[in-house]
């Protein structure tokens, strides 16, 4: 693969994350404020309210992906119960990863499930807002009446093409 096609895709990429953010934000901002409602204004600055930020900016240190898996009240040992607050990067990375685990026992399809470097090094943002979506479909049939809302398409029988990752961002 030329480096061109590798820019070329992860161009694409980019852009469908960027057509993806708001309604994830949407989402979670939602989920979280009726639930947590401390959580995200606490991500707010003097410049910049949280509901500006970025995603990636916003999910970095795991707290709110640990949050939201904690809503779901049927999975024994949730490994996002394990949620620590900390600056420090492999403790960020340690909650982001116990999401990620979340994601498995709920069985999120593993071609949907992203890598802690994609979000903790902003390597693709696009597979983020693919897993959350998938998380949201899955935890809608397991707990409607905590997750009553679902983002992105709808499962289908037929599993479309996921676009194939360029190279550089390959873990």
């Amino acid at each position: 693969m030329s480096k061109h096609l590798d820019d070329d895709l992860t161009q694409s990429r980019l852009s469908r994350y960027h057509k993806l953010e708001p309604d994830v934000k949407t989402y979670l901002f939602n989920l979280l404020s009726t639930h947590n409602p401390n959580l995200l204004p606490k991500y707010s600055t003097t410049d910049v309210p949280y509901t500006k930020l970025d995603l990636l900016d916003l999910l970095h240190d795991g707290e709110i992906l640990c949050k939201l898996g904690q809503l779901l009240t049927n999975i024994p040992s949730n490994p996002t119960t394990k949620y620590k607050s900390s600056s420090m990067p492999f403790i960020q990375m340690e909650n982001i990863n116990n999401f990620l685990l979340l994601c498995k026992i709920i069985k999120v399809p593993e071609d949907e499930i992203f890598q802690t470097i994609d979000l903790f090094e902003k390597k693709d943002p696009y597979s983020i807002c693919i897993c959350l979506m998938s998380f949201s479909r899955i935890v809608n049939n397991l707990e409607p009446q905590v997750f009553n809302e679902v983002i992105g398409p709808k499962k289908v029988k037929i599993k479309p093409v996921v676009p194939n990752k360029p190279r550089n961002l390959k873990g």
